[in-house]
């Protein structure tokens, strides 16, 4: 008997084309949800910063700024993005692309290399009045007519600690400043303020003009320029001058020669005061603002103050304030453990009788020595010490200020007071946290928002090297060019063999 045929297992003509069809419409709405989701997720999506120290990652600080803005920003990158500054190049440019998605609507980005476009380079130039700029790298900011400008070589601190070793020839960047300038410069151009500062002159002062001593105050000029927008000039209260209506913070620098402010300046001094102003006092020797400071409750040692604990002292008379109390100046300071380097300075301390008076001066210790403090006399240090726990450094003093209000022409006298000179001039000012307690002490002084205080300290750029001898590298060499694509080779030659068994 004949075996029964096979079954015919095969699809119909009809069915292979139903099974086509049902793919090509699978396929269809896969990539219709593909498109779909894309789209969705270009108006809403998430983003995060995966490593928490980076220099890229920006502040709470300055998300606030960002969300308060009004007007429009441009921001134009003028670099050569490999040139010399093609590192800072990088940073700026991560770290401006985090300001514009923090805020698409309001700040607006671009990069012009002025070696490849030249004509807009030069178009660019000629708009803005930059025809002659003092650094070819640069970042500016725009808004309304407003503009700043903030050039390469400031958005970085150097260190120069292994070219002086000679264990390299070039210099280190330590720290990238773009988040203090930028924020700082972004708010400046969308919130104008007219603000001028006055450097006392006639008494030997600090000379803010003189940039080729160590005791110029060169560089603290250039804080209040260019990080606190506010424009300076020297004043002589001599004779029948007086202090100018648009002065809104009077800085005095007395430096080490000593030399007496005459009754007649300091009585304008004292009415200025009296009037709602606001004065940066750094008194090195007595100068006879001290009668001044002390009907506001501030008195001024003559004695020197000193720190014998190991881990501030520094030697050779300076050392480094142990305590930082919470006040809105030191609060950033303290919460990045920047103390600030102070040069035997003179103790500044409340005085008691006038801080009972109701209604008096509100005057707060803002940085101390430690427990192990010392009191010196200046004309003979080595001669009878009195030791003294936490020695008053430096002090802030406020009396009238109205709440809420943030301008420059807000009622109510502001004063910082330090025993010292020095630690802010041109030698010592880079040093730990001087620098940023310049900054922010002129910003409180001015009344510039809360939001200009914290936060916007320079972030470190880390730098790893590996050492390896000349055998390590070859072996690594071999590793990487020979090691790894022959296993992947080997690997894929034993999955062939198994698959053929």
């Amino acid at each position: 008997m004949a075996a029964p045929e096979s079954p015919n297992h095969s699809f119909s003509n009809g069915r292979r084309w139903l099974i086509w069809l049902n793919t090509l419409l699978g396929a269809l709405a896969a990539l219709a949800i593909v498109v779909m989701l894309n789209y969705l997720s270009a108006g809403h999506y998430f983003r995060f910063q995966a490593d928490t120290d980076s220099s890229l990652n920006l502040s709470q600080q300055s998300h606030r700024v960002l969300d308060s803005l009004t007007n429009d920003v441009n921001i134009t990158i003028f670099f050569e993005p490999h040139g010399d500054n093609e590192e800072i190049y990088g940073l700026v440019t991560g770290l401006l692309t985090e300001y514009q998605q923090a805020s698409p609507r309001r700040l607006h980005v671009k990069t012009l290399d002025y070696n490849r476009d030249v004509g807009a380079a030069k178009e660019f130039l000629a708009r803005y009045n930059l025809t002659d700029p003092k650094e070819r790298d640069f970042v500016f900011f725009e808004s309304g007519g407003h503009t700043k400008l903030v050039n390469a070589r400031d958005l970085a601190n150097y260190d120069f600690n292994d070219l002086v070793a000679g264990r390299s020839k070039f210099v280190r960047r330590s720290a990238f400043l773009g988040e203090l300038y930028f924020t700082s410069d972004i708010y400046d151009v969308s919130n104008p303020q007219p603000m001028k500062a006055y450097f006392l002159t006639g008494h030997h002062e600090n000379d803010p003009n003189d940039s080729k001593n160590n005791s110029g105050y060169s560089k603290l000029a250039a804080v209040l320029t260019n990080e606190v927008n506010c424009p300076w000039e020297t004043l002589s209260l001599a004779g029948t001058n007086s202090i100018p209506t648009d002065c809104q913070l009077l800085i005095v620098p007395a430096s080490a020669r000593e030399e007496k402010i005459p009754a007649a300046e300091l009585a304008k001094i004292a009415a200025y005061l009296k009037q709602g102003g606001r004065l940066f006092a750094l008194l090195t020797v007595r100068s006879g603002l001290e009668n001044v400071l002390a009907d506001w409750g501030v008195g001024v040692a003559d004695r020197r103050a000193w720190d014998v604990d190991k881990r501030f002292n520094v030697g050779q008379g300076i050392f480094l304030t142990a305590r930082m109390l919470p006040h809105p100046i030191m609060n950033p300071l303290a919460s990045d453990n920047r103390p600030i380097e102070m040069i035997f300075p003179r103790p500044v301390y409340p005085l008691e009788d006038r801080s009972k008076i109701p209604g008096g001066p509100d005057v707060s210790i803002l940085a101390a020595t430690s427990d192990q403090g010392f009191l010196l006399d200046p004309k003979n240090v080595n001669t009878n010490p009195i030791p003294q726990a936490n020695i008053p450094l430096l002090v802030a003093v406020e009396q009238g200020t109205i709440t809420g209000v943030n301008t420059p022409g807000g009622r109510g006298t502001r004063m910082v007071i330090a025993g010292d000179s020095d630690f802010l001039d041109d030698r010592v000012i880079d040093s730990e946290g001087n620098h940023d307690f310049a900054r922010l002490a002129l910003t409180w002084l001015l009344q510039r928002p809360q939001i200009m205080l914290e936060g916007l300290g320079p972030r470190p750029i880390k730098e790893y090297k590996l050492h390896l001898t000349h055998a390590q590298t070859r072996a690594l060499g071999l590793l990487f060019l020979g090691g790894m694509p022959g296993g992947v080779l080997v690997l894929g030659a034993l999955v062939w063999l198994r698959r053929r068994s």
